[in-house]
């Protein structure tokens, strides 16, 4: 059987998916969770659960998105809410696992089955279309599959006013879920505590007493991973490490590195202190 590429987008339509697509095309752009263009909205990311599980080193996007919501979303293969024992996978994911595979679209459309999956076998039963954005990365599970997965890194999204999702990893005080196997590009580690900031905004002498007021402040430090600090700094939001950055998400911070480029979720991850 002739082998097709994933990204053969212009082939003839899958007749079995067609109707799919165009109902499911419908229901996002009236639920608003994509753009015209196909983009993800920030609604796409409403009431999602998200963790990153390390399979050995290699980090796996696991999300959990209620069905009522993903039953809109857009796919190329299968539909988008996953079967029992089943998962959905974003684009990314789905062209890397496809090829590593040879997995043929005939063999996709029917679904396969993904054997040692962070220790389990896992069917694919769909495919998201490409949004560029972290949903190409994910690995979208029923619920119950999402909690049996270990709790692996549990993923905050937070909202820029511009209503623009952000992804942020949680580094415990000992340090022991830094992100496995990955180097700095700048900056470090060490740099990694908090910062403590006593700047003189009055000085005077009255008399024989000295009046010193300050703005004391702690920053916390923030690592970005490679795409993000990429955009930060597009937007002039810092340029090298050492740089503070006041009332970023209600906190003040000091950018203490970026991590190297890894073609994975990491690189889209603000690392900031945890509990």
């Amino acid at each position: 059987m002739e082998q097709k590429s994933f990204f053969a987008e212009n082939m003839a339509p899958i007749l079995i998916t067609l109707a799919v697509l165009i109902a499911g095309t419908i229901a996002v752009h009236y639920n608003g969770y994509f753009q015209t263009d196909g983009k993800a909205s920030p609604m796409a990311f409403k009431d999602m659960r998200i963790k990153i599980v390390y399979d050995r080193t290699d980090p796996e996007l696991l999300a959990y998105i209620p069905p009522a919501r993903l039953a809109a979303y857009q796919t190329i293969v299968g539909g988008p809410v996953p079967e029992a024992g089943s998962m959905v996978l974003g684009y990314d994911e789905a062209r890397d696992m496809t090829e590593e595979a040879n997995i043929t679209i005939s063999q996709a459309l029917w679904g396969y089955t993904v054997k040692g999956f962070i220790g389990k076998d896992v069917k694919v039963s769909g495919m998201l279309k490409r949004t560029d954005s972290l949903l190409d990365m994910m690995h979208v599970l029923p619920e119950d599959a999402y909690d049996s997965f270990p709790a692996g890194e549990p993923i905050d999204v937070k909202y820029t006013e511009d209503k623009m999702p952000k992804f942020f990893y949680y580094i415990r005080r000992d340090g022991g879920n830094w992100p496995k196997g990955i180097r700095f590009s700048m900056g470090g580690m060490l740099d990694f505590e908090m910062i403590r900031e006593d700047r003189t905004v009055f000085q005077a002498k009255v008399g024989d007493i000295d009046i010193h007021v300050g703005d004391n402040r702690t920053y916390l430090p923030l690592v970005l991973g490679a795409k993000e600090a990429k955009m930060m700094m597009d937007e002039g939001m810092f340029s090298k490490p050492g740089e503070r950055i006041r009332g970023f998400f209600g906190k003040d911070v000091v950018i203490a590195g970026v991590l190297e480029p890894t073609g994975t979720a990491l690189d889209m991850m603000h690392y900031m202190p945890g509990g």
